[in-house]
């Protein structure tokens, strides 16, 4: 059966603080979402996670979930970060999705984008959706906005995500050097499951003066790009933020493969991007 574009969802669920920003096209300003704090740990997820979605707002059988990220970047400062998004109860939270690059994402009353995540996976009716962040600058916060929407049955559906190359320890994903041409390859992990669908995120740099432009991104193994797996576009913006809305790519990758990115920049670097990637099984 063939892999199929997500049809107009049929059905969706959003925040509170986002629903009549999404709804009725309404401007977003610098606070649309609901704000979470970091530690006042660097690097150490807080005490308990920020609920999103309470169990009763939560009123579709879902088939997606889509991640808005705005308001972590700064002018001059490095603003490393990492999401992850639970499922469960308060007190009885269960990981659903670990480690999103979340550092770097423009403030959208700056006329910027926010950062954007799209997963086919499904989550039942009745789900309450929270969140934590973990930062390189203590209690360092982040809007978050997440919707749920049902496809109709258009495409295939996964139960989970799987994250390859984060770095707890500093709130980032793996180091990977850019180039105008003839970039490298950068090992990022091994797959544990079988990918139906993947997309990868990134962040900042290793310096402060990060520089406009744009980033494609492939995704191969042995050195070589897996076929389809390319194209995939984020942009750098000297405000100190790296933006991305990517719908990521269908794919059949199987478990125990080795997975690397190269990213092609339009603009010699002014230090190395860090990467993650995120596969639907």
């Amino acid at each position: 059966m063939p892999l199929l574009a997500p049809a107009e969802p049929s059905g969706r669920v959003v925040t509170a603080a986002g629903a009549d920003v999404i709804r009725t096209l309404t401007q977003f300003t610098a606070t649309t979402g609901v704000t979470l704090t970091a530690s006042a740990t660097p690097h150490a997820l807080p005490a308990s996670p920020t609920e999103i979605i309470s169990a009763a707002n939560n009123t579709v059988e879902a088939e997606w979930i889509r991640i808005i990220i705005q308001a972590t970047g700064t002018s001059a400062t490095l603003t490393d970060a990492l999401l992850n998004i639970y499922i469960g109860g308060a007190g009885a939270e269960t990981l659903l999705i670990d480690s999103l690059s979340a550092g770097w994402a423009a403030t959208t009353a700056d006329t910027s984008l926010p950062n954007v995540y799209w997963f086919p996976i499904r989550i039942p009716r009745g789900t309450r959706i929270s969140a934590s962040l973990r930062a390189l600058i203590a209690s360092d916060t982040a809007e978050v906005i997440i919707e749920l929407g049902v496809s109709n049955g258009t495409h295939w559906v996964g139960s989970g995500v799987e994250t390859l190359g984060e770095d707890t320890a500093n709130s980032r994903g793996t180091s990977v050097t850019s180039a105008t041409s003839a970039p490298g390859w950068t090992t990022m992990g091994t797959t544990g499951r079988r990918y139906r669908y993947i997309t990868v995120a990134a962040q900042g740099n290793n310096d402060v003066s990060i520089l406009d432009g744009w980033v494609t991104w492939g995704i191969g193994t042995s050195s070589a790009v897996i076929q389809n797996l390319r194209h995939i576009h984020t942009r750098t913006d000297n405000l100190e933020a790296h933006e991305y809305n990517n719908p990521g790519l269908w794919c059949d990758i199987p478990s125990g493969t080795s997975l690397q990115v190269q990213a092609w920049v339009t603009q010699a670097p002014s230090g190395v991007i860090y990467a993650t990637l995120h596969g639907v099984y």
